[in-house]
Order: C-alpha cells, then structure tokens, then sequence
C-alpha cells in the first residue's frame, strides 16, 4: 500500500473522529447564535475549517472549534446584514409601498434578555461561553484570542455591566463583597 493512502485514511479517520465528537457541541453553539436555520452552514464552515486545518487543532479540539465557528457567526451575520440592505435597495428601487415587519418588536421582553442585547457584543460573547457552553477561562481565552488573564478580566467586566443593567449587585465568587452598579447622579464624598 501507498503511504499517502495510509495517510489518507489516517487523516480521514482523525477528521471522522473530531467530528463525531465535537458536532453536537459545534452545533449547539451555532444555533445559540444564529439560529436553527442558519447553525448548519455554521457547522459545515468550521468543520472544512477543520478539516483544512487537521494538523493544528490542538488534542483539546473544541475551544479551536468555538473560535472557528466564532469566525463562521460573523461571516454569516455579515452575509445576512448585506441581503438585508439588498432587500431594502430593491424595495426602494421598486417602489414598493410596504412598510418593514416590526412584528418581532411588538412582544415585550423579559427584563434579562433586555438587558443582554444591550450589552456589546464582545461582552455577550463572553458571557455566552461562560454561561452556554461551560468553558473555562483558559478555553474562553483561546476561544477569543486572548490570555486566560485577558479572559478573565473580559468575563469579569462582561458580568458587572450586566448586573449594572439589571440594578443588582455582582456576588463575586471568591467570597470579597458584591460590587455595586454605580448609581448615576449622586455626588460621591
């Protein structure tokens, strides 16, 4: 036999294994994300990356994986954001009298979820790794491209602004008292 058929099939068995373990993870994040419509090219675009990639993803593949869905979320939102200003030039360019769907503004949300969207997106991001996927500061770190102290102070920060938004005091875990949001308007003395 060949060596690069033994090759072959090695790397094709590597790959069929990473796969088989990571999907269901892969796919849970990305329809977190984007939604079940839009998780399987999510899902297709990081396992080609993967697959392109075989020989740096790391013994530990998930955290890499979550980075290359990460890049496949903003190509998707990308691509949808420049449907939605073609859409809304060839609406224009037709003349159409139709007023846009505000039907998913019209249900009032819950006060969490409000105050979620409000937060930036490096801030959500964080906190979805956290809370969502379970990672670790050090997998939350190689997720975003950054140390695991970076992570930590990112996540910390993500954390404050939320319970800042909500008006409830951030219970750190470590035992040290709660911070509290500050309260806009008062002098301090």
């Amino acid at each position: 036999m060949d060596t690069s058929e033994g090759s072959t099939d090695c790397r094709a068995r590597h790959f069929t294994e990473l796969f088989t373990a990571c999907y269901t993870s892969v796919l849970a994040y990305a329809r977190r994300r984007v939604g079940p419509n839009l998780a399987q090219d999510v899902v297709a675009e990081t396992f080609l990356a993967a697959w392109r990639n075989l020989d740096e993803v790391p013994p530990v593949p998930l955290p890499w994986l979550y980075r290359a869905a990460h890049f496949a979320v903003a190509n998707q939102r990308r691509a949808l954001a420049r449907r939605g200003r073609l859409d809304d030039r060839a609406r224009l360019l037709a003349g159409s009298d139709n007023a846009p769907d505000h039907s998913g503004h019209v249900a009032e949300d819950l006060e969490l979820a409000a105050a979620f969207r409000s937060l930036n997106e490096s801030d959500r991001e964080v906190l979805r790794l956290a809370a969502w996927e379970g990672l670790t500061i050090d997998a939350i770190g190689a997720v975003v491209g950054c140390s695991a102290v970076a992570a930590k102070a990112r996540l910390y920060r993500a954390r404050r602004r939320l319970a800042g938004k909500l008006g409830m005091e951030l219970q750190d875990p470590g035992g040290h008292p709660p911070v509290q949001p500050p309260v806009t308007g008062e002098v301090q003395g």
